[in-house]
């Protein structure tokens, strides 16, 4: 009674409800045995209203579960043990568990709300979606949908539409269908679901509004399953209308002299087929039953049709221009298309070809010559000749006809002398369907312009062996009608060579070429080419060079970056020059090998030859040799190392150093040294004699290079003491390779020694109280042999060699003595540096006794003395001199009238005197042209003594001014005497920056 009554409501839903929402899960699948458990999420309170569950399996009625509210529940009998129902509250959930499914549990599962029991008589107002559920161990499969329409006659105001699902299990399936606007369609109708082949299909049936379906628009089915859901689209089909494609056109048979022509109309890819098709000509119709063939094609796109329509037309119609027209009328369109013979070539006018006789046919003095006019068209043309703007006869042969083009031939033939007096020629072909065609031919062309003509060797016949062939290369040819001939001297040595160019617009080009005859290969012989345009123009090459000339050649040292080889480069000219190179008896074979080509005509080649270096400074001669078998000559040149080395780099300097005083008194082998100074020492060679003989036992080190150009090599030999101390003589020799004479220098032990000269002097011009640091050297002079050995003491005590530094020995051209020099800093640290005493100690190696120079104090205190100041007159200057103070520290000064001070003069650097004084002079430059009568002139001196001041005023008659001569004097040997201070201190200081050069060289040597 209760499943009665729940399918009675259910058909029976109230008009008084409010919308409510249930939602559940479309589908779920559960394995035999399993809990099933499924939620309802509603809108309305579950406390207040009833919430049931409902049950429909396939095929069969609506089972009632079971409902709940808050504080009462209700199950059907048997289920009461099967399911339970729960809910929450605040979330809004009722709840529907099972327990133990089976299959035979499969079915929809709706939850149904009432929410109107208070206030109305039905019950479950609202009902939820449902859920498919399936309880099967096979595993479920989806449907394949499709979507079915109505395909019989479209009648009344509904169209029934369906959607059709197949292959799928298990067999629980729902469907639900909205319009567009996603509201759910009412006319609804599920059939049961039918097994087949242990799958599944099922169809549902929708009804829809005529209107709605033909405003196109959509339904939309969706279908539920536990395997998941499926869309189905419905939607009405536009009906497909394809107008056809219309194409025209004439069977070409007809040109070559049918009586009729056959024209087709196609109509290709059109649907549907409902095609008619009619012909007219000039918009009349025909009485021409035409032949009709119809083609079906089936393509991506869909099913098509083609239609081909053909009819014979007498040829005298179609020639004569009438236009033919096929009209059809497809579906709702009228279509039309025409054809004619002068609509095929709306624009174009026959083409014709006009071949005129040529200049080499017209030069050839035959008796009559002909041109030929050939008119392409579409059918028969008119064609006429017209020479110099008159119409003349000529000969017309028969059409020929090829596919759709007809060609016709027509000569002209004249005299040779006529045609000579022809300017221009014309072709006419006329057309009833396309305006006149013409070929103009101007026969008398003349040259806008002389052409460029050049004459030349050829390079590819000179590379291939061919050597006497000629070029003659013509530009900017304005005509076609030339010839060319070679000359030799003026005169043709060649045939005319007819040149026949392409008819082309603008300047072109063309190349002769012409191999001279031994007759005419003299070397006084030079060439040119003539071209000759037309009958009266002619132009003429410059003329080559005497390419037959002389054999010549140059033979050269290139630079190469290679260190490890020599480049060697000869050049031969000639007319086919051929290059062999020598060294001496032996062939060598070159590295590279160039051929030039000159303006000239005349041929360079160039041939290099890689020399290693070591078989080059072997002074081996090399040879280049060039002969030419055109000329029947010969010619060579050698070249070696010692041919291009330069005089100045076999010059050395020969340098020879005894041994160290030290090794006299100690070793029994005593070290020489030798230093070879040049500017490229590379093929240098050194040789030791001791007394004469050879000696094989040196050991020479690498050559060195310098920031200055130079170059020097070092060489040490051993020799024993006692043939040193025997007098024996120690030679070293410098040669270079390419030298019989070698630089020679050499030492022995002197037999007439000469003792040092030795002097303390001061570096520092200045004795200011205070000075903390003095240098002091120590010349030592005038000594021979250069044996020798220098020291420094202080207060008798021997100072360390790291504070005082020593200079080479030196020896001056055409001298026999030595010198050296020794330099020593000191500083002062406390008073008793003030009273030390500094000695330089000699040692020289001919003498047992030592030579000693000494000074003492080096900080002496300094007694202050004033200057004694001369004011001087001379030529053009004033001269202000100061003597005999100290310190040296001084200050001069000029003023005119006492007030304005100058400054074009010049004051020397204080100069210390032989009593330890100082003096010093300012010179003013004084022109007389700037020296006014009565100015006077002062010169100010400013010592820490005094200050004074001497004035000079220039008299009115100069020529009774007159210096005292004894003051004169006196002055002049105070000059004198400081010059010769000066002299001497600038003589030292040479002296001094010399030496040091010397010992930079020598330790950077070493």
């Amino acid at each position: 009674m209760l499943s009665v009554a729940l399918l009675l409501l259910l058909l029976a839903a109230g008009s008084c409800v409010n919308s409510q929402q249930l939602n559940q899960p479309a589908s779920l699948t559960v394995q035999p045995g399993q809990p099933l458990t499924i939620t309802c999420q509603v809108s309305y309170s579950v406390s207040s209203y009833w919430t049931a569950w409902i049950r429909q399996p396939a095929g069969k009625g609506l089972e009632w579960i079971g409902m709940i509210y808050t504080g009462d529940t209700s199950y059907k009998d048997s289920l009461k043990n099967k399911f339970s129902i729960s809910l929450e509250a605040s979330s809004k959930i009722v709840t529907l568990k099972g327990q133990n499914m089976q299959p035979e549990d499969s079915a929809v599962y709706y939850c149904a709300g009432d929410t109107q029991s208070r206030h109305c008589d039905t019950y479950f107002d609202y009902w939820g979606k449902g859920t498919v559920v399936t309880v099967s161990s096979a595993t479920p499969k989806a449907p394949t949908v499709f979507p079915l329409e109505q395909c019989g006659p479209e009648t009344g105001d509904t169209v029934t539409l369906g959607c059709l699902a197949t292959d799928f299990t298990p067999a629980s399936l729902g469907f639900r269908c909205t319009n567009a606007e996603g509201v759910a369609l009412t006319d609804v109708l599920q059939y049961p679901a039918v097994e087949k082949n242990r799958a599944y299909f099922g169809v549902s049936r929708v009804r829809v509004q005529r209107d709605y379906w033909d405003a196109r628009k959509v339904v939309n089915c969706v279908v539920e399953h536990s395997a998941g859901q499926k869309q189905c689209r419905l939607q009405k089909k536009v009906q497909r209308v394809v107008h056809p494609t219309v194409t025209m056109s004439p069977d070409w048979r007809w040109v070559s002299g049918a009586a009729e022509v056959s024209l087709v109309c196609t109509y290709s890819g059109y649907y549907p087929d409902d095609l008619e098709v009619q012909w007219q000509i000039d918009s009349r119709a025909v009485d021409i039953v035409p032949v009709q063939k119809k083609f079906q094609a089936v393509e991506k796109e869909g099913k098509t049709f083609s239609l081909s329509s053909q009819i014979e037309l007498d040829r005298k119609n179609w020639t004569n221009g009438s236009n033919v027209t096929c009209k059809s009328k497809h579906h709702d369109a009228e279509l039309s298309k025409s054809i004619s013979i002068c609509a095929i070539y709306p624009s174009s006018p026959p083409c014709i070809h006009l071949e005129t006789p040529s200049f080499k046919t017209v030069m050839m003095a035959k008796p009559e010559v002909t041109a030929t006019c050939v008119v392409e068209t579409v059918y028969d043309a008119k064609v006429t000749w017209h020479v110099d703007g008159e119409e003349i006869s000529a000969t017309r042969t028969v059409p020929n006809r090829t596919g759709s083009k007809t060609y016709f031939s027509s000569n002209l033939t004249v005299s040779t002398d006529k045609w000579m007096t022809y300017s221009r020629v014309t072709c006419r072909a006329e057309h009833p369907c396309s305006p006149p065609a013409e070929k103009t031919v101007d026969i008398r062309l003349t040259a806008d312009r002389a052409p460029s003509v050049l004459i030349r060797r050829s390079l590819p016949h000179l590379l291939h062996g061919e050597d006497a062939v000629l070029e003659c290369d013509v530009r900017q040819l304005s005509s076609s009608d030339l010839y060319v001939t070679f000359q030799a001297n003026g005169s043709d040595i060649s045939e005319k060579q007819f040149v026949d160019l392409s008819k082309v617009t603008g300047l072109t080009s063309t190349t002769l070429q012409f191999s001279v005859p031994k007759t005419h290969q003299g070397k006084d012989n030079t060439f040119t080419c003539k071209v000759n345009q037309g009958f009266v123009n002619s132009s003429v090459s410059d003329s080559t060079g005497r390419i037959f000339g002389d054999l010549s050649m140059e033979l050269l040292l290139v630079p190469s970056k290679d260190s490890g080889q020599q480049k060697l480069l000869c050049i031969g000219w000639g007319f086919s020059p051929q290059i062999k190179w020598l060294s001496g008896s032996q062939d060598r074979s070159a590295s590279t090998k160039d051929i030039l080509l000159g303006e000239d005509g005349r041929v360079a080649v160039i041939s290099h030859l890689n020399v290693p270096q070591n078989e080059w400074t072997k002074a081996v001669v090399f040879t280049c040799e060039v002969s030419d078998k055109v000329l029947n000559k010969t010619v060579r040149d050698e070249m070696g190392f010692c041919s291009v080395t330069a005089a100045s780099s076999r010059k050395a300097g020969v340098f020879i150093q005894g041994p160290a005083l030290q090794e006299l008194q100690t070793d029994e082998q005593l070290a020489f040294t030798c230093l070879l100074v040049g500017q490229n020492l590379e093929d240098f060679s050194i040789t030791w004699k001791v007394g004469g003989n050879k000696s094989q036992r040196a050991l020479t080190e690498p050559r060195l290079s310098h920031d200055n150009g130079t170059e020097t090599i070092r060489s040490f030999l051993n020799v024993s003491a006692k043939a040193w101390l025997t007098y024996t003589q120690v030679s070293c020799e410098g040669k270079h390779l390419c030298s019989t004479q070698g630089y020679e220098a050499h030492i022995s032990r002197s037999r007439d020694p000469k003792p040092p000269f030795v002097k303390i002097t001061r570096l520092n011009d200045t004795d200011l109280p205070g000075s903390n640091m003095e240098t002091l050297i120590c010349l030592v002079t005038g000594f021979s042999p250069s044996g020798i050995l220098v020291f420094w003491e202080k207060d008798a005590l021997r100072l360390p060699v790291s504070q005082y530094t020593i200079s080479p020995v030196w020896k001056y051209t055409d001298s026999n003595t030595f010198s050296l020099n020794s330099r020593l800093n000191i500083s002062r640290r406390s008073e008793r540096d003030q009273e030390a005493a500094y000695s330089c100690v000699v040692k020289h190696e001919s003498y047992e006794e030592l030579f000693k120079s000494t000074v003492q104090p080096v900080f002496a205190p300094v007694t202050p003395s004033p200057p004694s100041v001369t004011l001087l007159h001379g030529p053009g200057e004033l001269v202000c001199l100061a003597n005999g103070f100290r310190p040296a520290p001084v200050n001069i000064s000029w003023f005119l009238d006492e007030t304005t001070e100058l400054w074009s003069y010049n004051t020397s650097e204080p100069h210390r005197g032989p009593q330890g004084d100082f003096s010093v002079q300012s010179r003013l430059r004084l022109p007389p042209v700037d020296w006014p009568l009565g100015a006077v002139y002062t010169c100010r001196v400013t010592h820490v003594t005094l200050t004074l001041a001497l004035n000079f005023t220039k008299p009115k008659l100069l020529d009774h001014v007159y210096v005292d001569q004894n003051q004169h004097d006196v002055v002049i040997q105070d000059v004198e005497e400081e010059d010769w201070y000066m002299a001497f201190t600038f003589l030292l200081l040479f002296f001094i920056s010399l030496l040091y050069g010397v010992t930079v060289t020598l330790i950077k040597t070493k």
